[in-house]
């Protein structure tokens, strides 16, 4: 069984992204009708970079805002269901809850039933909600060291798990 932490050192913002692109390809080779991501650090640690590559990789095209602003961005996705030869159609969600002071705000914004229901949610700053969020299927945790980036992986679920068997294994010994 694979750890349920997997701690990987990125070289550059190029690193991150492939380690989310390698995250989106792993879901999407068998999609599961909810997935939750959070991705935390600090200000510039490549969260944000993290999710544009996640959803680029799963077939976003345009432009992908920062939420920070706004608290939440929506996107459609289409991904190959190879499982029943069609296509599943599902929502992705990049919400920033860095401007929650407040633990109740979680409850004020309707982003708990965003989050609890059908999709695919990436979450940045999860630690202002405290414990109000379903666990999450995959914890990244992103430190920045000048170019670099220290990375944890931590599975928080049978899913999450799946993520790290399905993840290349050039990046596993990262």
């Amino acid at each position: 069984m694979p750890p349920a932490a997997l701690p990987l050192l990125l070289a550059n913002e190029h690193d991150t992204e492939a380690l989310a692109q390698a995250v989106a390809l792993a879901w999407a080779q068998h999609p599961t009708p909810r997935l939750l991501i959070t991705l935390d650090g600090d200000l510039g640690a490549g969260k944000t970079s993290f999710a544009r590559a996640f959803l680029r990789a799963l077939g976003v095209q345009g432009r992908i805002k920062s939420p920070s602003f706004s608290l939440l961005e929506e996107y459609t996705l289409d991904i190959p269901d190879l499982q029943f030869k069609g296509t599943l159609r599902t929502s992705a969600y990049h919400i920033d809850l860095y401007r929650f002071s407040d633990p109740q705000e979680w409850d004020d914004s309707g982003l708990r039933d965003v989050v609890a229901g059908p999709g695919v949610s990436l979450v940045e700053w999860p630690q202002r909600v405290q414990d109000l969020l379903p666990a999450a299927d995959l914890s990244v945790h992103l430190e920045p060291l000048g170019e670099q980036r220290r990375c944890t992986l931590q599975a928080g679920t049978e899913l999450g798990q799946r993520l790290f068997r399905a993840l290349p294994e050039g990046l596993k010994s990262g």
